[in-house]
């Protein structure tokens, strides 16, 4: 059977798709350094997967199949790096290993059928399970690190591309699983039959990209959202962030009564450690502090950093009956830290003010409570935890 212009034609369009997209991604490496890594990772998926389409445009009906078994593993490789691609950009943990055996044991698998009992379609299921397998992967990943900045719905549109393609390849292999299955309609990319699965290479080569830049696009955001949200110093919420928070757990204590209560400390004697041994030392005591303070806390518990040497602390699902010995014990906690700055040990310690949410009460007036029950701990004689007084 003759090559046919269809085919031929769906085939260069491939290649083109993957030239271009190369080196889109090759300038996002450099000059822009946009997400480098990860997209060094796309930018060497496209030319993996241009290169084992322009192999493919290549075969005749003499099957040769060093040419076709190059070309399965140059198209497997792309998929495998977009996965790899994906972690990376949103600083997953890598599947390197995990991908690498799979892909070489295709491989063999491969090999070994060729030398023993040349079939089509035993190599077609191979390279249709593990494309099923690397591309469930990369879809996966997706899905979890869009879900995790922006929910679920947002993670379900910009993965539903990759998962539809994912189905694709199952789907081809549950076909080729078929006894009476003709496999030139689902092996060959040379013939008139090969024609709805080239269609499905431009669908996924257009596909893959839009959601690898869709992917970059959201890592950007999220980056944007943090500076937005987080101290530069300390890597805590920021002011903003922290009262956007308090505003969203006292709405779901006016709603649901599910008590809060927070914390406000401040460092004692900041401006001492500043003014003798420099501001350097001072961020450095912030950082401790603020190391301290999540470590002590719950991973519900919100830390953030207020202002200067303030923090403030908002404790979820915490009642009056509690949160003295959490404030205790955050308190010992830090009276326990000592920082050595160039060999001088820096005695840390806080005054802590606290309060909970209690009828009648507003967000702000519990922060009035807590700011006064603070300077109480510090004009006792610091190192104290106060409670606030409602009255």
């Amino acid at each position: 059977m003759n090559s046919h212009p269809d085919s031929e034609l769906l085939i260069s369009f491939i290649w083109l798709l993957t030239l271009i997209a190369g080196i889109a991604w090759g300038f996002m490496v450099r000059p822009l350094r946009i997400a480098p890594k990860a997209s060094a990772r796309f930018f060497f998926a496209n030319l993996s997967l241009g290169s084992g389409i322009y192999l493919l445009s290549l075969q005749s009906t003499a099957n040769n199949f060093l040419r076709w078994f190059i070309a399965d593993l140059a198209i497997l490789t792309s998929f495998m790096l977009i996965g790899w691609g994906i972690q990376q950009l949103f600083k997953f943990r890598a599947t390197t290993s995990r991908d690498s055996s799979v892909l070489l044991l295709t491989a063999l698998l491969m090999l070994v059928t060729h030398l023993y009992q040349p079939d089509t379609v035993v190599l077609g299921i191979l390279f249709s399970v593990t494309a099923t397998l690397f591309l469930y992967s990369a879809s996966s990943t997706n899905f979890r690190a869009i879900q995790k900045d922006f929910g679920k719905v947002a993670a379900c549109l910009m993965s539903a591309p990759l998962f539809v393609v994912t189905l694709i390849f199952f789907a081809r292999t549950l076909i080729l699983l078929w006894p009476e299955t003709k496999a030139d309609a689902f092996v060959a990319t040379y013939t008139a039959e090969a024609v709805p699965l080239l269609w499905c290479y431009v669908v996924l080569t257009l596909t893959i990209n839009i959601v690898m830049i869709g992917g970059a696009l959201a890592r950007l955001v999220a980056k944007i959202r943090q500076f937005a949200e987080r101290d530069q110093l300390t890597g805590l919420w920021n002011r903003r962030a922290v009262l956007k928070k308090l505003q969203e757990m006292h709405e779901l204590w006016q709603k649901q009564q599910q008590s809060y209560s927070l914390i406000l400390l401040d460092l004692d004697h900041f401006k001492r450690i500043n003014d003798s041994l420099g501001h350097d030392a001072g961020d450095a005591a912030l950082r401790r502090c603020a190391t301290t303070l999540s470590a002590v806390v719950r991973t519900q518990d919100l830390v953030s950093r207020y202002g200067g040497e303030e923090f403030l602390l908002l404790f979820p699902g915490v009642t009056a009956v509690e949160l003295p010995l959490i404030a205790e014990k955050i308190r010992t906690t830090l009276a326990g830290c000592q920082l050595i700055w160039h060999n001088i040990p820096i005695e840390l310690s806080a005054s802590l003010g606290y309060v909970t949410v209690y009828p009648g009460a507003k967000a702000e007036h519990l922060l009035t409570l807590a700011d006064k029950a603070m300077y109480q701990a510090k004009a006792e004689g610091r190192n104290r935890a106060c409670l606030a007084n409602p009255q």
